[in-house]
């Protein structure tokens, strides 16, 4: 389709992109839907330079899951035969494998490794503008700085986007505007259940013997995951339980937002993170981030 036109409520890449760590990981999901987007989106990464003259910055340094009990490697061994089957190249592999891969990871405790070859990281913001001149380049017009105000709905049928600089009519629209989103659908009555919540990364100062063609690693049992990033580790948290941000909506400033770090609740997750490559805990931070990033909520069982 070529008659798009995008609307950006700021500029590109504002909102969560921006500040986003840029793992590029196909390995993971149960759903074929999101597993084939995930696939297309890496192939699109590793050819849009081609089609546009802008990088993406992906580089397929590989991706390893951690399974550090009996409940995640059967788990994972799940996933990995149903990614197999939507053609995901993921291998299970011994911890002996995931030392040789990232020496600086302690390894003890780790009953196997998942490990996608093609997988890796990209940079959020290079990616976003390559696939804008793409799309320009084939008709769609991107309107920066316009705030879409209300949708007109006739018969059951959207007929226009109302916006601060005019109206245009149309015949769809898509919802794709981040941690705006829920707000947006709400105009139309139409629920998405999307929520901000903080999260958290932390970049060391440069560690000796870091090498950045190894892969990135996802250690769900420490809450976190582990990449090269200028001569530093960069370690993101998620961690057991959330921070939200804003619940009862998300402010129009909030393009370029930061959060103050909570270093008291965040200080025993940065610990067991750490604990994955001890020798973080020696190393300086660089910098500790905190920034608001779109959630689909979970409702989890009791236990």
């Amino acid at each position: 389709w070529t008659d798009v036109v995008l609307l950006e409520r700021d500029k590109l890449t504002s909102g969560t992109t921006w500040h986003a760590a840029g793992l590029m990981v196909t390995f993971g999901s149960t759903s074929q839907t999101s597993t084939d987007l995930r696939r297309y989106t890496r192939d699109l990464y590793s050819r849009l330079e081609a089609e546009t003259g802008l990088a993406t910055g992906f580089k397929p340094v590989g991706f390893i899951e951690l399974a550090a009990d009996e409940g995640r490697l059967e788990e994972y061994r799940r996933v990995a035969a149903f990614n197999r089957h939507c053609g995901v190249d993921v291998h299970e592999i011994s911890p002996r494998e995931v030392a040789d891969r990232f020496p600086l990871a302690r390894t003890d405790d780790i009953l196997a490794g998942f490990l996608v070859e093609g997988d890796g990281r990209v940079n959020p913001v290079d990616a976003t503008m390559s696939m804008a001149k793409g799309a320009r380049q084939t008709g769609v017009r991107i309107a920066q700085g316009v705030t879409v105000t209300d949708v007109v709905v006739r018969d059951g049928a959207v007929r226009a986007v109302v916006t601060d600089h005019g109206t245009i009519e149309c015949d769809y629209v898509v919802n794709c505007a981040g941690m705006w989103a829920r707000q947006l659908g709400e105009m139309s009555g139409v629920t998405i259940p999307l929520q901000a919540a903080e999260h958290y990364y932390l970049i060391t100062e440069e560690m000796a013997g870091l090498d950045p063609s190894w892969p990135v690693i996802e250690d769900p049992a420490n809450y976190g995951y582990y990449r090269e990033e200028v001569g530093g580790l960069m370690i993101g948290l998620f961690e057991a339980e959330c921070a939200p941000w804003h619940v009862g909506g998300i402010p129009a400033d909030s393009s370029f937002t930061s959060i103050a770090p909570d270093w008291d609740r965040m200080g025993p997750y940065v610990e067991s993170a750490m604990s994955r490559v001890p020798i973080a805990a020696d190393t300086g931070i660089r910098t500790f981030f905190c920034g608001p990033e779109s959630f689909t909520g979970m409702v989890m069982p009791a236990t």
